[in-house]
């Protein structure tokens, strides 16, 4: 009885000493609610959490994984650009039923255009698809990713901020809302057909798309892998090849096959670059136009025509220009070939030219995925309006220099220009246009074939002429119809016709 008393009276004593603790603790606890400060909850493993905020789902179940087949896989690092979707499309076709198609991907992003012909590829596949982003998958990357069956994340893997941005002046700007717009349907349409949420691949384009639980609105979302695990994004976490293998489920194969690139669209990446596309572009226009004004050397034609055969084939085959744009280009020159040999009628000039400005222009941008209003917005249609007229503009200058300064050299007169740029040959008299005037109305011979330039025999010298109807053959008899521009425009005779006024 005694010990009991004592434990009571112990108790008491705590008592008495906690009292002014509780007593602090709870006056504390008033001026809190009073302020209006609440305890902050801790953060989601998933991303930052709000009261009430829906939980991170978890990562998705994994597909079935063929257990046989062949195995490929593709590396892509670096841009995105219009070299790597004909190779990857030619990859991601080889594969059939039962097959495995692992793309480790490392990339930082790049064009548009590459990214959604990959993007279809891979959505058309028959093999399974895996995504390894080992260790970013941003923008572009991030497109490509999600038109995958199964995505693995790497240890520090980051995967999305996809919005399109303009490069001008060396400087990333953002793009007008239609372009955004574009972009979002398009991640989200890409999301879904693979069961994954199409609001999470929203926001990794617009920062005004939310995804309460994961991201705030003004945020462009990226996820980390944590996070693309936690959200259903991503399937596996795999550190190594072998690792991923195992997280799907299936023994390292013998044998892997990793193809590369061909020869043909390592050159085709090479040729598709914009600055070299230009001078291609000038120099085959440059080239055909020298060979039209002075036919018969074909050294300007070859030249001309073998740049653009480059300039087309690397666009056709990065599948911007396909059969119609290169018929549409030869429809140009031969209207442009029209006007030099029959001149004085405009209207074929002007359609040849603009016939070849449009086929310049539609091999230079990819308006089957993008459409016309998304390319201008974006910036791409005014690059390519604005190449082609450098191009156009360059060609124009260069040969106004060719017809200036090549018949004063050597190599000029001999290959281009000695026979159609110079005003009286050597033996003519000095006094140029009116000189040549006396000879209106007289017959001579043609000294050369007119193509339709050449020189003609009057009055016992050789003379810089034009043919008005097209070809005369050397030996022809012609007649002086005008003067102009330092030659004199002849005629063909025909046989009845009379010769009395020749010289």
């Amino acid at each position: 009885m005694a010990g009991l008393w004592r434990l009571l009276e112990q108790a008491a004593r705590r008592v008495r000493l906690a009292t002014p603790l509780l007593a602090l603790l709870a006056m504390m606890a008033l001026c809190r609610l009073a302020r209006g400060e609440t305890a902050a909850p801790a953060p989601s493993p998933g991303g930052a959490a709000t009261a009430g905020a829906p939980a991170p789902p978890g990562p998705r179940p994994l597909p079935p994984i063929p257990g046989a087949g062949k195995v490929t896989v593709v590396a892509i690092s670096g841009t995105i650009d219009l070299g790597l979707s004909p190779f990857l499309e030619r990859v991601v076709a080889a594969q059939g039923e039962g097959d495995l198609l692992v793309l480790d991907i490392s990339t930082l992003g790049g064009r548009i255009d590459a990214a959604l012909a990959i993007r279809d590829a891979l959505l058309r596949a028959r093999a399974r698809t895996v995504c390894w982003v080992n260790p970013r998958a941003i923008s572009a990357g991030a497109l490509i990713s999600l038109a995958c069956d199964v995505i693995a994340v790497a240890p520090g893997a980051t995967l999305g901020a996809a919005t399109p941005v303009q490069i001008e002046g060396g400087e990333m700007k953002p793009v007008a809302e239609k372009v955004v717009s574009y972009m979002r349907k398009e991640m989200r349409a890409t999301a879904e057909a693979k069961g994954r949420r199409g609001d999470i691949a929203e926001a990794m384009v617009d920062a005004d798309v939310e995804v309460p639980g994961l991201d705030e609105k003004g945020k462009l979302l990226t996820l980390d892998g944590a996070q693309a695990l936690a959200w259903g994004v991503a399937e596996v976490q795999a550190g190594s090849e072998a690792d991923l293998f195992g997280a799907l489920g299936r023994p390292q194969p013998a044998e892997i096959s990793r193809p590369r690139p061909s020869f043909a669209e390592e050159l085709a990446r090479f040729l598709s670059d914009p600055t070299l596309s230009g001078i291609l572009m000038t120099l085959g226009m440059l080239g055909i136009l020298l060979e039209l004004y002075a036919p018969g050397h074909g050294v300007p034609l070859a030249v001309g025509l073998s740049c653009l055969a480059l300039f087309f084939f690397g666009h056709h085959v990065v599948k911007l220009a396909g059969w119609e744009e290169l018929a549409l280009f030869v429809v140009g020159v031969i209207l442009i070939a029209v006007e030099i040999f029959v001149p004085g009628h405009v209207v074929p000039g002007v359609a040849g030219a603009a016939c070849v400005a449009s086929a310049l222009l539609l091999s230079l941008l990819d308006l089957e995925r993008v459409p016309v209003e998304v390319a201008w917005h974006a910036g791409w249609l005014p690059r390519a309006l604005a190449s082609v007229c450098g191009s156009l503009a360059a060609t124009a200058v260069l040969a106004a220099g060719a017809a200036r300064i090549a018949p004063r050299t050597r190599l000029g007169r001999r290959f281009v220009l000695s026979t159609a740029i110079r005003g009286v040959a050597v033996g003519g008299h000095p006094g140029g246009t009116a000189t040549l005037a006396s000879l209106v109305d007289r017959l001579g011979t043609a000294a050369t074939d007119l193509r339709p330039s050449g020189k003609v025999a009057l009055d016992g010298r050789r003379v810089e002429a034009l043919s008005e109807l097209g070809y005369v053959e050397a030996g022809a008899r012609v007649r002086v119809i005008r003067a102009e521009g330092g030659r004199v425009v002849v005629r063909a005779i025909a046989g009845g016709e009379s010769e009395e006024r020749g010289a």
